[in-house]
């Protein structure tokens, strides 16, 4: 049977169930059933894009880079270097961490 010879009930539900696939069809490719999945990582939509621990982290580092800073220019870099050393390996650690 062609779909000519099929009676008009039939073509309708044979046209609905092609819409249906098309409107699926589109809705996949533009992504509207897809969602994705949730990443632990993100963070909320806040106007500063840090998490408490990495702002904590940031400030510490901060305070370590003055410290040195001040170290360097009153007893110079000999002292400093310990202090920028720890910064160092502060900042490597951000880096593998965050």
């Amino acid at each position: 049977m062609s779909q000519r010879e099929r009676p008009s009930s039939q073509n309708d539900t044979v046209r609905k169930q092609q819409r249906q696939r098309l409107q699926n069809a589109r809705q996949v490719l533009a992504g509207d059933s897809v969602r994705p999945s949730p990443d632990p990582w993100v963070v909320n939509d806040s106007s500063m894009p840090l998490t408490m621990l990495q702002r904590n982290y940031l400030i510490v580092l901060g305070v370590l880079l003055i410290v040195g800073g001040l170290l360097a220019w009153l007893m110079g870099l000999g002292i400093a270097s310990i202090v920028f050393f720890i910064l160092a390996v502060g900042l490597i650690a951000g880096w593998l961490i965050f």
